[in-house]
């Protein structure tokens, strides 16, 4: 097979998790060492942030497909976090006291669970109210396994609700059944909590009250499980709104991946897509039928996934997304491998996705996002802070009202701390026997906002991803035509 153009077969998989077949998703998904903690019924609270592009959806699928595999008996409810909101279930009544809304949404969870109950039993009910719980009804599931609770309700209305036609036959269908499900445990998987979420106080108490309700319930009834997904910037606002949220945050963990992950993630795709001609080749063999070994980047020759995990910013989605373009241009131009120059000639066109990302992302809480970005237009790469903070000064702060979070912005520590945090800029500190180092927000995350914030030699950089959509220019250049020139 010497000499076959693999990349023209490439099929780098689907980006979104939800549009694809579970053995697809199987054959490709990367574990994480610490993903276990998951699948375990005595964890039965874990609420996972990431960021857009990290793969919450593709984990959420995962877990769903990893428990059921465990336990055939186990009742999996995989819903998205939009299938949640009042007007899915009818509710109008007015939410004033947090309790309100703790007790409203135990009535929509305990409601999913009784849809999918009765999906399963084949209970067939004209009214949409049989399905919600009183609040009254909860507190005598204390202590007790909610599928028993609630599966107790379908026998004590199995006459009244079921269509009359064939009645007798359904009833001892529906029996059998309830009895097959009674010990089984629920997981309720929610994708995306906080999809539509607005950063205002209702809104803020709104998520808030949701995980207090979710603590509430596995405080009091057994066999229920909840995991759930929201952006890594969404549970910062609801941790200091809420101070509830204390006794949360111990069920939080955020998904990263490294480097090697991510060439795992290549490697898997490949694999998956090559499985007869691929066996048997270790990693970098693999990425060697798609990829040109090494690119130069940064002054020195480094591995082609290194680039463009460095372009992904970290992300599975977002890297996804670029390999499909540098594989356009690749074959455009009768290549054989992806190789520096067609991520080259994609870059800017990916970097503009990569804003609108940002935009979409950060919106909520700052409506002016995309103009601080684009306050950035065709400047150096890189600046020390002073000069990032009087940048900020003139052209940002000089003519624009800006809003964080609903407080208005008037010092430029506090814009470059957003911009931070937002990811558009990372900090780099010099290492003398290691290079340099990027350090995140997560990392050092008061460098603007804390005592420390004058406290580092660093140097502010923006992230690659954003670079050539927004003309920025190449590091040094100019310094480089000089010594050129003298030589």
């Amino acid at each position: 097979m010497a000499g076959k153009n693999y990349l023209k077969q490439m099929d780098f998989g689907n980006e979104a998790a939800d549009d694809v077949d579970d053995d697809e998703l199987k054959s490709y998904f990367v574990t994480q060492e610490h993903f276990n903690i998951f699948l375990k019924e005595n964890k039965r609270l874990q609420i996972i942030k990431a960021k857009k592009g990290m793969g919450k959806s593709a984990l959420i699928k995962w877990i769903g497909l990893a428990i059921s595999e465990q336990d055939e008996n186990a009742l999996v409810i995989k819903i998205r976090g939009s299938d949640l909101s009042r007007e899915n279930f009818k509710l109008t009544n007015a939410l004033i006291e947090p309790n309100d809304y703790i007790q409203d949404w135990i009535v929509r969870l305990c409601a999913v669970v009784n849809r999918e109950l009765a999906r399963k039993i084949n209970f067939a009910y004209r009214d949409d109210e049989i399905s919600l719980v009183e609040s009254t009804e909860v507190q005598g599931f204390k202590e007790r396994s909610l599928v028993s609770c609630l599966l107790e309700r379908f026998r004590s209305i199995l006459g009244k609700y079921q269509p009359t036609s064939t009645k007798e036959i359904n009833h001892h269908e529906i029996l059998k059944r309830i009895e097959s499900l009674d010990e089984s445990k629920i997981w309720i998987l929610i994708d995306d909590l906080d999809a539509t979420f607005q950063n205002s106080n209702k809104e803020k108490v709104n998520i808030g009250s949701f995980f207090s309700a979710c603590r509430y319930m596995i405080q009091d009834v057994k066999g229920v499980n909840f995991r759930v997904t929201l952006r890594s910037d969404v549970w910062p606002v609801i941790r200091r709104h809420d101070e509830a949220m204390d006794k949360i945050e111990q069920y939080v963990s955020e998904i990263e991946w490294t480097e090697e992950d991510f060439k795992q993630i290549l490697c898997r795709r490949i694999q998956t897509e090559f499985s007869d001609d691929f066996y048997g080749l270790d990693d970098d063999e693999l990425l060697g039928k798609i990829f040109k070994p090494t690119v130069f980047w940064n002054e020195k020759q480094v591995p082609t996934y290194q680039v463009l995990y460095i372009l992904a910013y970290n992300r599975p989605r977002w890297g996804v997304q670029l390999c499909k373009l540098a594989q356009d241009d690749a074959l455009r131009k009768r290549m054989s491998h992806i190789e520096k120059l067609n991520i080259d000639a994609r870059w800017g066109e990916y970097g503009l996705k990569r804003i609108a990302d940002l935009v979409v992302e950060h919106k909520h809480q700052c409506i002016q996002v995309e103009d601080l970005i684009n306050s950035f237009r065709g400047l150096e790469r890189r600046f020390p802070q002073t000069d990032l903070l009087e940048i900020i000064r003139k052209k940002i702060l000089n003519s624009l009202n800006i809003q964080v979070d609903g407080q208005k912005i008037t010092k430029p520590e506090d814009i470059a701390d957003f911009l931070y945090r937002i990811g558009f800029i990372v900090a780099r500190a010099e290492e003398e026997y290691h290079g340099y180092h990027h350090y995140s927000y997560s990392e050092l995350p008061d460098l603007f906002s804390g005592r420390s914030g004058h406290g580092f030699d660093l140097m502010w950089e923006i992230h690659p991803c954003y670079r050539e959509a927004l003309n920025i220019k190449k590091l040094n250049a100019e310094q480089r035509n000089q010594k050129s020139l003298s030589r």
